[in-house]
Formats: C-alpha cells, structure tokens, sequence
C-alpha cells in the first residue's frame, strides 16, 4: 500500500477485527445490560468494530506507511497518563489456567 492509495483492509485483518470486537463486546455485556439499551449497543457495535479494524490496519502499515505512522503517533500522544496498564480479561486467566477445552463462559 503506498501513501496515495486508499487503505483497505485485508480478509485476515478483517476476521481479526470481529474477533477482537467480539471480545470488547462480550467484556463490556454487564455495563450494556446496566447503562446502554439495545439500540445504543447497535449503534455502538460498528464503532468498536471499525476503531479497531482502523488500528489494526495502522498498526499492520505502520512501518510502510508515513500515513499509518502519523495515525499511529497521534493516538499513542492521546493516551491519557492516569490510564492503568491493560490486563487480561479475567475469564480468559480463568479459561488459560483451567484443565480441559471448553471455552470460558463470561
């Protein structure tokens, strides 16, 4: 991809969007089931989606793209400094440490 062209994103790095949205969404069902109705998780839904199919895309052209870089920068310089460390989910802890295949349920 160079500079001029207009960005699109790959298969791979599509599927990958929906499964690391899907994961936000699921993260985030208590605070929708408490403070968001269904139409405003609609509206919320494509806007994870398309956020993180957008890093993703920036992060993958990162060192190819002068524009993808720009991006990139920019949101780093946007991370607030009271933000805490991310952490892994804790039914994904849970799901790792356990003996056995199935998936975590929460």
């Amino acid at each position: 991809m160079t500079d001029e062209s207009t960005p699109t994103l790959s298969p791979e790095m599509g599927r990958f969007a929906m499964i690391v949205a899907m994961t936000v969404r699921n993260a985030i069902e208590d605070f929708h089931c408490e403070h968001l109705t269904d139409e405003q998780m609609r509206q919320l839904n494509p806007i994870i989606r398309n956020a993180i199919a957008t890093a993703l895309h920036a992060f993958e052209n990162y060192g190819s793209s002068e524009k993808a870089r720009k991006f990139m920068d920019f949101q780093h310089r946007c991370i607030p400094t009271y933000w805490e460390p991310p952490e892994l989910l804790e039914g994904y802890v849970k799901f790792w440490k356990r003996k056995g295949d199935a998936p975590p349920s929460g």
